[in-house]
């Protein structure tokens, strides 16, 4: 195979000595054992010279010859780890990837950065062009501050201070001035949310982090409630939004019972029954209609509402007007 010359491969105003000297400290530190012999033929330079470059890596870390690997080595080796991960490690690692990927513009450039720092983390370099895991999510929805607002809500978050926001509110158009004690972030749906106590409302309200106009830093501490758990507070909601919790039935038709059963449970709460029609019966108590409405249209017309009835005739008018107006198209 032919080498490269190394102008083409060594990054401009970088002295070749550095190169080397940078070269021979990281297989040293991934054990690789190199030789003297094999360094001056990787560096092109002499033995001599390598020679002189092991005594400067000397003075950072000291080196010493293996003999029963016949090449050298960290004194103190426990400074140095090498990083392995295993095939399993290396699945979660590129399935990491791809679903920060989905996660907004910031995500996505820590990621590739912090890939940047690992070495020598599979045995075959082409480990992530063999192994294609795609998470098939909504990507972020992101405006030129949403990454900006991550980071201060981030901040808040761990330093226990509120947020002074102007919020522009999706369905009445309204724009407010909000003191937030930020609880917690949830990504949903490709959109960021986050939960905290709303001091013009007071209660615990969540909000869109990309319908944030503009957000800073308060130097008000708050103390967050003990008995609040974001998992627990989320746990009656079909997604993100609040509201009085409803009890909902649903009836999915034999069509689709089998796709229906393959997920241990759709919701924290749901209760199961089997029919002996073949049909599944599932039952939700769930924290208003609004999100559950539309997992529920994305299995018509195989899924039946049986409760409540005011659910099911609010449903039932909705069909009626879609239908109309596929008629009258």
């Amino acid at each position: 195979m032919d080498r490269k010359p190394k102008k083409l491969t060594r990054p401009a105003g970088i002295k070749e000595k550095v190169i080397n000297i940078l070269d021979i400290y990281t297989l040293i530190s991934q054990n690789r054992y190199p030789s003297v012999k094999f360094l001056a033929e990787k560096c092109e330079v002499s033995e001599r010279s390598i020679y002189r470059y092991l005594e400067i890596i000397s003075m950072i870390d000291p080196v010493e010859f293996d003999k029963e690997r016949h090449g050298y080595k960290f004194t103190h080796t426990e400074r140095i780890r090498k990083l392995l991960l295993s095939e399993d490690e290396l699945i979660l690692l590129f399935t990491l990837g791809d679903a920060a990927a989905h996660l907004g513009s910031g995500f996505r450039n820590s990621f590739q950065e912090f890939i940047k720092r690992l070495t020598d983390i599979a045995k075959n370099a082409d480990a992530k062009k063999t192994m294609p895991i795609i998470i098939k999510i909504p990507e972020a929805v992101e405006n030129e501050k949403t990454q900006e607002h991550l980071k201060t809500i981030s901040a808040c978050i761990n330093e226990k201070l509120s947020i002074d926001m102007r919020y522009h509110t999706i369905h009445s158009g309204e724009i407010k001035q909000r003191m937030v004690d930020p609880y917690g972030l949830v990504f949903y749906e490709g959109a960021w949310i986050l939960v905290g106590y709303c001091h013009l409302r007071n209660e615990v309200l969540h909000f869109a982090v990309d319908r944030i106009l503009d957000m800073k830093k308060t130097q008000r501490y708050f103390r967050l409630d003990d008995s609040f758990d974001m998992s627990g507070h989320l746990s009656h909601s079909w997604g993100v939004y609040d509201s009085d919790d409803v009890e909902v039935t649903v009836r999915f038709s034999s069509n689709v019972a089998e796709q229906i059963t393959r997920r241990n449970k759709w919701h924290p709460t749901e209760k199961r029954r089997l029919l002996p029609t073949g049909e599944v019966e599932l039952t939700f108590t769930v924290a208003g209609t609004a999100e559950i409405k539309h997992w529920i249209y994305s299995w018509m017309p195989n899924a039946e509402i049986i409760k409540p009835e005011w659910f099911r005739e609010q449903m039932k008018k909705e069909a009626e007007m879609m239908l109309h107006k596929l008629q009258s198209a």
